[in-house]
């Protein structure tokens, strides 16, 4: 946010109502008033105006977090857990299908997650945060369990119910749930959607171990529907907890179009880095579980794989969100972009059971950190509070093309088995991944360049 944001500006004699005032004492935010602004003029003061107040904490801000984490265990968090589906659709219930065939399902998940994050983010901006988050919560859920009837063999079922159906849903409750964190908080908003991120590492805990136990235990039916009753708990809760603070005057101002964006160099450059980034990141969260088990290592371990790269990602996402507030999310994120593309390389070494956990607890800190501070670097790039909802959908929609594609090119490059080139795939994700690094370094440059500020 720039400066001229963070402060009230004069116009006549008093402070107008569009004006956003950030860090007053939170008492005073929810009582909806503000600090009366200077004199101005030789002696002769106007009334002040009623002013938007971004509070910095209370208990409807804190409250709102809990509900944001909520939603990211639901979301994200589900949807990172794909690789258990993975594996389970590759050695038994799509058997018939190649791991490229069914990759697609999780990647037509991740698409739409990002994806849908547009008309999300128009949504949102139009003060309608409320209504997206209740019916995408009533599509996550019902589409689970819609998922625990697909039938052995049936593709289009699988893709319909879980890859259309809950890929809508979760991008629906994504993109809103992150953005409410800016009409909360500004100086800490960094931290703040660090601790919302780790919501989607705890559900990448999870749901592995959830789906796991129960699908070796029970059924895949059973399995499914223990997720859905799982989903619609916490998804209840979360929409209690939430709500959204808007400056009323948003509502009539002129939003940006896409083409405007198009032509700010900074936005696209880094767009072009996540969608470089995104055909990397993704890979090990798909394929690590299957590439475990095709190595012939513990059965056990192999189905734990997942959850522990998302456990690794807790710290990930908050502790270069701590450092973020003060030096930048670009400057924050660029070290785990290279460090996360470096890891991917690592896999090259990695055949037994101690270098495999080292792995997946290392990437799932450094990838989360990537994640966890994409959607902090695009509220730094907006020029207004009321276009922070389309510059994040446009952007995580490039995102999830990333997630698209990148699932299934790295699904053919390993090949169908029993015997997978995994040499293909890694040495793809790790460039690309790299390739995203050095895009963002770039960004960086261009928005120093551009905000006259060192740390951005």
């Amino acid at each position: 946010m720039s400066a001229s944001e963070m402060r009230p500006s004069q116009t006549g004699p008093g402070l107008s109502r569009t004006d956003t005032l950030v860090g007053i004492d939170p008492s005073e935010a929810e009582k909806g008033t503000a600090p009366p602004a200077p004199a101005s003029g030789s002696g002769s003061s106007g009334a002040v105006q009623e002013v938007h107040v971004i509070p910095e904490g209370g208990f409807k801000a804190w409250s709102t977090v809990v509900g944001a984490w909520l939603v990211m265990m639901s979301t994200f968090g589900y949807i990172a857990s794909f690789g258990v589906f993975q594996a389970l659709y590759v050695e038994d219930l799509l058997s018939n299908y190649t791991a490229s065939d069914i990759s697609w399902i999780g990647g037509v998940q991740i698409l739409l997650m990002f994806a849908v994050a547009v008309p999300a983010g128009r949504l949102f901006d139009a003060h309608h945060f409320r209504a997206i988050m209740v019916t995408g919560s009533v599509l996550h859920v019902g589409c689970c369990f819609a998922l625990s009837g697909a039938q052995p063999g049936k593709y289009y079922q699988y893709m319909l119910s879980q890859g259309l159906g809950q890929g809508i849903a979760c991008g629906l409750m994504y993109l809103p749930a992150v953005a409410v964190m800016a009409h909360h908080f500004a100086k800490k908003r960094a931290f703040v959607i660090g601790i919302v991120f780790t919501g989607g590492a705890l559900g990448g805990v999870i749901f592995p171990i959830l789906l796991n136990n129960v699908f070796q235990t029970n059924s895949f039916r059973w399995g499914v529907r223990a997720g859905g009753f799982f989903l619609l708990g916490i998804l209840t809760i979360a929409n209690l907890l939430m709500h959204s603070h808007y400056n009323p005057a948003h509502k009539s101002m002129a939003k940006p179009s896409i083409l405007t964006l198009l032509r700010d160099r900074v936005y696209v450059v880094s767009m072009v880095s996540a969608l470089c980034s995104g055909w990397g990141l993704f890979f090990p969260f798909f394929y690590l579980q299957l590439y475990a088990t095709s190595h012939g290592m513990n059965q056990t371990i192999a189905f734990y794989t997942i959850a522990i790269t998302n456990a690794g990602s807790v710290l990930g996402r908050i502790l270069p969100n701590t450092f973020a507030d003060r030096f930048g999310p670009i400057t924050c994120q660029i070290p785990s972009q290279f460090i996360s593309a470096g890891l991917i390389f690592a896999l090259f070494g990695v055949k037994d059971q101690g270098s495999l956990i080292a792995f997946a607890v290392l990437y799932g800190i450094f990838s989360g950190a990537v994640f966890s501070l994409f959607a902090p670097m695009l509220v730094v790039m907006a020029d207004s509070m009321a276009e922070v909802g389309i510059r994040m959908g446009l952007a995580f929609c490039v995102m999830g093309i990333a997630g698209l594609t990148g699932n299934p090119i790295n699904g053919a490059l390993i090949g169908s088995g029993p015997v997978f080139s995994w040499w293909k795939a890694i040495t793809f994700s790790g460039i690309a991944l790299f390739t995203g690094a050095c895009l963002m370094t770039t960004t960086r440059y261009l928005l120093q360049q551009k905000r006259q500020k060192r740390w951005v």
